[in-house]
């Protein structure tokens, strides 16, 4: 088998722990080495280190390192790809290359840990075991692999479809809860055999991959809260578009001075489109909020999760700004569910 390689970019998977203070170490790949230790010399790793940041300090320049970084690889010199990453964002960049990388001859899997790898607790090693097994198994996609807390299992997500890190249990889940399948005892259960067959065919990738890979473009995401006032909503002048994330029952407010609907107004004077994240269906009826905003203007967009919706328009504002309505609605990568 070919190696396999292994992106770091920090996170608390390539941390140490010192005084109570979590620190990332670029210098050596700790659940690598404890993965040796573990599993023994069966796969060969070649390992690279991107960058060294904790995943809340992530910014766009990051995204453009790792895929840049890919791109540039002789990708038949390895069976797959190992990209450990911090967990505050791990759904994001997920997100992000799933929609970009989709198109790769080999596997690519994103993975995290709960605590520092040298913490007997840590899922680290779990889940470094987890994306190997995967890559074994699978031809090509890009992936996450996750132990959640108080859980045997690791956790297979398709990388469009999967949810932040609930913040109190640490648990990261995705729509419906239904997975792409677990690890168990070292094997591998897809809960869904048809997408599965799907991921082995060709994909026709959206965003060019033979040139430098930017996103010089903003786009701004906004959740709301009671007593919002959107009057105070300054728009960069590098704003491209405006993400906005409703309430659960697909909704905002409408009818007040300082509502979404001035906000709106205002994207519509800057000809800048606001979206709204997600219905769940073209069909489902709508709250008067949410259809006074669609009728003055606002996009829906239906059946994404927040990370996707976001990373597609990021990536639509900045390679396809004239054709965004059209394409946030066609599928990329299986990110509609």
């Amino acid at each position: 088998m070919k190696p396999i390689l292994v992106l770091t970019t920090g996170g608390t998977i390539g941390s140490t722990l010192h005084n109570g203070i979590i620190h990332t170490n670029a210098n050596y790949c700790r659940a690598i080495e404890l993965y040796y230790e573990r599993y023994g010399a069966d796969i060969s790793f070649e390992i690279v280190n991107l960058m060294n940041i904790l995943s809340e300090n992530l910014q766009k320049h990051h995204w453009e390192m790792m895929i840049n970084a890919i791109l540039q690889l002789n990708l038949s010199r390895y069976s797959g790809i190992i990209i450990t990453h911090g967990s505050d964002t791990l759904s994001y960049t997920s997100s992000m290359l799933g929609l970009v990388l989709c198109s790769l001859p080999i596997p690519v899997v994103l993975t995290a840990s709960d605590l520092v790898p040298d913490r007997p607790e840590s899922n680290a090693v779990c889940n470094i075991r987890a994306a190997v097994l995967l890559i074994c198994t699978i031809k090509k996609g890009i992936y996450t692999v996750y132990r959640n807390p108080n859980q045997d299992d690791c956790t297979i997500y398709l990388a469009t479809r999967i949810h932040e890190a609930d913040r109190f249990t640490g648990s990261f889940s995705t729509p419906f809860d239904i997975p792409l399948g677990k690890v168990t005892n070292d094997t591998i259960h897809f809960h869904n055999h048809h997408l599965i067959e799907k991921l082995s065919s060709h994909f026709q990738p959206y965003i060019p991959l033979s040139s430098p890979f930017t996103l010089s473009d903003d786009v701004m995401m906004l959740r709301p809260y009671p007593g919002l006032d959107y009057r105070s909503i300054s728009i960069h002048h590098n704003c491209k578009a405006i993400l906005h994330i409703t309430y659960h029952s697909s909704s905002a407010s409408s009818f007040t001075d300082n509502s979404a609907l001035y906000l709106l107004q205002s994207c519509l004077q800057k000809e800048i489109p606001l979206y709204l994240a997600s219905f769940p269906n073209d069909k489902v009826d709508l709250y008067e909020s949410s259809y006074t905003l669609i009728q003055h203007g606002a996009i829906p967009l239906h059946h994404l999760t927040d990370e996707c919706a976001f990373a597609k328009l990021l990536l639509c504002m900045n390679y396809y700004p004239h054709r965004h309505t059209e394409l946030m609605k066609r599928p990329w990568f299986f990110e509609y569910f």
